[in-house]
C-alpha cells in the first residue's frame, strides 16, 4: 500500500504542475470529493460471504482539461456480514458462526470526462475511469462470544467505472459513480452518491 500511495502522489504531483500550465477556459484544476458508498459483496464458497454494507468514498483530482484527470481516492467498504463456516477457526465442524469482513485502502485512476450541457446553468460530466487499488481486507469472528479482529493481508487490483457528475454552480457538483474492483474470489461492487467541490 506504501508503492502505491507514493505512486499515486508522485503521479498527481507532476499531473498537477501541468495542470497549472492549462488556461482556466481548458477545464484545467482540481476536485476534492466525499461520498457514501452502497457496496455489494459476493464471495466464493471457499468464503461464502454475500451482504451489502455502507461506507465511504474520498477523492482528490487533478484535472488536465476537461476530457482528462488522475484521481487518487480512499475506499471503506463498510462491514459484510454472514453467519458461515469459518475455514480459518472451524473447517472441520461444520458450526455457523457470526463473521464480519472489511475491505479500505487507497486506489488511483485515470478518469476520461464527456461534458455535456455546457451553456447550461447545471451541465453534466459523464465519466469513465480505470485504474488499481490496494485495501486491506480485515475480518471479526465471534469466538466463544468474544469478537476477534484479524486481517486477511492485502487485496491488489483492478478497478473500473463510470458515473456522472450534476455540475450545480461553478464551484460544487454531485456526482454519482458505479465501481467494480477485481477482488480474488469475490464480486465487489460500490455505488457511491456524493458531493464535490471544484477549484
Amino acid at each position: 500500500m506504501k508503492r502505491l500511495s507514493m505512486a499515486a502522489v508522485l503521479f498527481l504531483t507532476a499531473l498537477a504542475g501541468q495542470a497549472q500550465d492549462e488556461s482556466a477556459d481548458s477545464g484545467a484544476g482540481f476536485r476534492v470529493g466525499a461520498a457514501a458508498a452502497f457496496s455489494d459483496y459476493s464471495g466464493d464458497p471457499s468464503f461464502p460471504i454475500e451482504d451489502s454494507g455502507l461506507g465511504v468514498q474520498i477523492y482528490a483530482q487533478a484535472q488536465l482539461n476537461k476530457w482528462f484527470a488522475a484521481e487518487v481516492g480512499y475506499y471503506n467498504s463498510g462491514g459484510f456480514k454472514s453467519d458461515i463456516v469459518n475455514p480459518l477457526t472451524r473447517p472441520s465442524t461444520g458450526e455457523l458462526e457470526p463473521v464480519e469482513l472489511r475491505l479500505s485502502g487507497f486506489n488511483i485512476s485515470a478518469i476520461g470526462y464527456l461534458p455535456l450541457f455546457q451553456k447550461s446553468e447545471t451541465d453534466i460530466d459523464l465519466f469513465l475511469k480505470a485504474g488499481l487499488y490496494d485495501y486491506d481486507i480485515d475480518i471479526t469472528q465471534t469466538v466463544s462470544n468474544s469478537n476477534l479482529k484479524t486481517s486477511l493481508g492485502h487485496s491488489t487490483g483492478f478497478l473500473v467505472g463510470g458515473g456522472a457528475v450534476l455540475n450545480v454552480s461553478e464551484s460544487i457538483g454531485i456526482r454519482a459513480s458505479v465501481d467494480w474492483y477485481d477482488i480474488d474470489n469475490a464480486d465487489l461492487w460500490a455505488l457511491g452518491l456524493g458531493a464535490e467541490f471544484q477549484f
